[in-house]
């Protein structure tokens, strides 16, 4: 297993960035030139595991095809002597797209169009190599600093990429019915468990991306990852402009177009949709295919019906089924950003079967508007012509109250870091300024951040250990010291003999010590699973 203190091929592990479902991502440093990496590797118990070592080796194949500058790069590849596979890619300093918007969301319009552009741009360059992302979402876009603005893209984790295209047709076996994804932001045809997604499933993800970006909220949302999916499929587009006025009715029809139900009815290309972000206003005025209202017909040549469904609410709750509103309806459920949805389903979308369903239902009604219409004749007889029905005055609906924003929790201020060594009583210093913070064992709480805390263990007789920590959370930093070789001579020294000249590096400035080397800037954050 690989832990801190380790040296994987060319590089030592320093720091625990974080860690997800499928494996780790740590933070190491070459130890002589001192440029820092992220290393991705998969969790020992999973390594055994086929599919997902397939999608491990994809992610490494599909983002090594493609080369383009807002996609992260993979340096490298390989196994440990235990088994452990691993990718060495770029260390990319910044936050991802899920931090940006808890804090700053709803973003300005250009803004968030400019960030969904280079996003589109990334996944056009994936689309020509044949690879579908199919797991795009907040937490897989990342920003950075570059070229002067703070919203650089980068987009990561393309561990669920679907190879379309030259040998590697399929990158590995999904069952036929299997759901994979991010239930927020998967396609209707995700949701449906299709095996033949395409680039568009992408175009409808990072259209939630920008719903997501623009209003503060996902478009659909539920208490269970069931009713998620079936709205997906089933459920009107709310209108964007309902949770922000500022938006623009260009805005709102390029949100639309790129959230149809129908894929045929969508941008067709993730080019075409950055085009339309880039100059909504040009888009608007420029013919367009509208999307269809509701359910449609449309993945891969199969039906679906085409009329409003009917929501059945939980059982027990006393509400009545209601019809659902059309696109674009501003009476349309607001989801919230933040979701706590929990994992039982315990809602479900009544869908009718066939268009004759509707049918029956449109003459059922007639007929009873018919009889009604029979008995008002014979209640009034041949007296004459029955009294002039007034028009019923219909009251405005009252306007809907704005939603309230998510409350969110305040994060922690401070995370502890305990300090541990082998053996004990090794000082503890920083790296930058010397200052000492304790001797092993201790512990000590700092402030949370996403800058690396480096320090040097030191102790006599033993070698110093540099390492370093990310505080991002409450951790364990522990360095296994190793003895120093005793001195191989112990005659005086003696100015001017050959090797007691303080050694220098290529640019000429004297080293600190080992791990005394300044912080390079030529890295960019550890990648989202």
């Amino acid at each position: 297993m690989i832990a801190v203190g380790q040296t994987i091929g060319n590089y030592m592990i320093t720091a625990k960035l974080g860690e997800g479902g499928m494996g780790v991502v740590y933070l190491a440093e070459h130890p002589v030139i001192g440029r820092k990496v992220a290393m991705k590797a998969i969790h020992p118990e999973l390594s055994r595991n086929p599919e997902v070592v397939s999608r491990f080796v994809t992610e490494a194949k599909a983002v090594n095809q493609i080369g383009n500058e807002h996609i992260v790069d993979i340096h490298d590849f390989g196994t440990t002597p235990d088994g452990d596979f691993y990718f060495i890619m770029e260390f990319l300093q910044g936050e991802a797209l899920a931090d940006r918007m808890k804090r700053e969301a709803p973003l300005d319009p250009a803004r968030a169009l400019n960030i969904a552009a280079q996003v589109a741009d990334a996944l056009a360059a994936s689309h020509a190599h044949g690879i579908v992302h199919r797991d795009l979402k907040p937490e897989n876009i990342f920003l950075i600093h570059k070229g002067g603005t703070n919203d650089f893209v980068k987009v990561l984790d393309f561990g669920l990429a679907k190879l379309t295209l030259g040998a590697d047709k399929v990158s590995h076996k999904t069952r036929t019915g299997s759901v994979m994804g991010t239930p927020y932001y998967m396609s209707p045809e995700q949701c449906e468990g299709r095996p033949n997604i395409d680039h568009r499933a992408d175009v409808y993800s990072l259209g939630i991306i920008l719903f997501e970006m623009l209003t503060r909220q996902v478009p659909f949302t539920g208490e269970g990852y069931g009713e998620i999916i079936v709205k997906h499929i089933t459920a009107p587009v709310p209108s964007p402009r309902r949770f922000n006025p500022r938006l623009s009715a260009a805005h709102e029809a390029i949100l639309l177009r790129a959230l149809a139900k129908n894929r045929d009815e969508r941008f067709q290309g993730m080019e075409d949709f950055r085009v339309a972000m880039l100059d909504p206003e040009r888009y608007a005025l420029s013919p367009s295919i509208v999307p269809t209202p509701g359910p449609l017909a449309g993945y891969g040549g199969d039906t679906i019906v085409a009329s409003p469904p009917l929501t059945k609410s939980r059982v027990g709750d006393g509400v009545a089924p209601r019809a659902a509103t059309q696109l674009g309806d501003p009476a349309a459920a607001a989801p919230s950003t933040f979701r706590d949805s929990a994992v039982a389903v315990e809602t479900e979308d009544a869908i009718p079967k066939s268009r004759g369903a509707l049918l029956a239902g449109v003459l059922g009604a007639a007929l009873v508007l018919g009889g009604v219409a029979a008995f008002l004749v014979v209640r009034t007889g041949s007296a004459g012509p029955p009294p002039a029905v007034q028009p019923a005055v219909t009251k405005p609906a009252p306007a809907p109250a704005p939603p309230r924003p998510p409350a969110v929790a305040p994060l922690p201020t401070e995370v502890t870091i305990k300090f541990r060594s082998e053996p004990l009583g090794a000082a503890v210093a920083r790296k930058d300024t010397g200052e000492q913070l304790g001797v092993t064992p201790f512990e000590m709480e700092i402030p949370q951040g996403k800058s690396p805390l480096e320090v040097v263990f030191k102790k006599s007789n033993y070698k110093d250990v540099p390492l370093s920590v990310v505080p991002s959370e409450s951790s364990l930093l522990e360095a296994t010291l190793e003895a120093a070789p005793p001195a191989l001579s112990t005659s005086p020294h003696r100015p001017g003999k050959p090797g007691t000249k303080p050694s220098t590096d290529k640019a000429g400035g004297a080293h600190h010590g080992k791990g005394g080397r300044p912080m390079d800037e030529d890295g960019v954050l550890a990648p989202s699973f």
